[in-house]
């Protein structure tokens, strides 16, 4: 375990801790310890340090854990489980999914990380998340034949998202297409799908996933300077008394898992039929951009294969999901 990520452990209780006491106990300088701390100031994560007093973090973490975020998958999906790995560090949990082998078919992989460099979002958009301050998964999946609309998989991991969450007891969240998870008109999390395909054989499918848990002030006026959609967080949706991150972690991993192996038995299509409830689109004024042409309309859902419907003068437009953005007019 690099040292950063086991002084940030170190220092989750919120007490003071002396560079002695820790150079000691990592068996290292105290310049390692200074280094560490800077370190972790550089991915975003705050470090109070007080002369004489030493380093703490402002606000008690839950750090996840590879044992409680397997106890929060519910029993009857868990042994489909193979492989939980859990990374302080990676360039993007999807791509460290989608660069190793498969999983045998009717079995998933699962990579989670505290902190992503190269964290993305739609259209290649970075997704800022300093570490513990959302979560950060994803889960692999292969499929032996590709299932029926295996294209409407976003929307349909965007679903299995939001009953999670509903499972754990948090507001119903909308979902605005193809799969960003919005509260009270604001970005709480995302789904990015990727997926390699042998014609007809054997398909290999991430869901990458990425949920705001607790971000500061910084950050959303960061986020918001790259063009992101103004972001919301789950501290705002239940406050102090919402479940923890291994438990959230939990959850969503156990209902992905449900949803690739109900997709394998009855196609992803069957899997979009709570689209219309969720739906923060539907009915209402978009402009939608594709490359330097603009199409405005009002949203109609979806169609079987996840494509989106866009009622214009000339008729019902269908878009596919990865060369489109969707802005709501004002």
């Amino acid at each position: 375990m690099v040292l950063d990520w086991r002084l940030a452990r170190r220092l989750s209780g919120r007490e003071f801790v002396s560079g002695q006491v820790l150079a000691r106990e990592f068996g290292v300088s105290r310049s390692a310890i200074w280094s560490a701390v800077r370190s972790l100031e550089e991915k975003g994560l705050s470090v109070q340090a007080v002369r004489g007093r030493g380093y703490r973090l402002p606000a008690a973490v839950e750090w996840l854990t590879e044992s409680a975020v397997r106890a929060a998958i519910p029993p009857d999906r868990r042994d489909a489980v193979a492989g939980l790995e859990l990374l302080f560090k990676t360039g993007s949990t999807n791509q460290r999914l989608m660069s190793a082998p498969p999983p045998s078919p009717g079995q998933a992989l699962a990579c989670l990380a505290e902190y992503q460099t190269h964290g993305r979002g739609r259209r290649g958009r970075r997704w800022l998340m300093p570490p513990a301050a959302g979560i950060c998964l994803s889960v692999a999946w292969q499929f032996e034949r590709p299932p029926i609309a295996l294209s409407a998989m976003g929307p349909a991991a965007g679903l299995a998202v939001r009953r999670a969450l509903v499972d754990l007891g948090f507001d119903l969240t909308g979902l605005k297409w193809p799969n960003d998870l919005i509260w009270q008109d604001a970005k709480l999390g995302g789904v990015l799908v990727e997926l390699k395909a042998e014609g007809h054989g054997p398909t290999h499918v991430v869901i990458g996933v990425g949920i705001n848990d607790r971000l500061s002030p910084g950050l959303v006026e960061a986020i918001v300077e790259t063009g992101g959609q103004p972001p919301t967080d789950l501290a705002a949706m239940a406050g102090e008394q919402r479940p923890g991150r291994n438990r959230v972690a939990g959850a969503i991993i156990g209902r992905l898992v449900e949803l690739l192996a109900a997709s394998a038995r009855h196609g992803v299509d069957r899997m979009c039929r709570d689209w219309p409830e969720a739906d923060v689109l539907a009915g209402r004024e978009v402009r939608v951009l594709l490359g330097d042409r603009e199409l405005a309309g009002v949203a109609r859902g979806i169609a079987a294969d996840g494509a989106l419907l866009v009622e214009t003068g000339d008729g019902v437009r269908r878009l596919t999901a990865g060369d489109v953005s969707v802005r709501l007019d004002a």
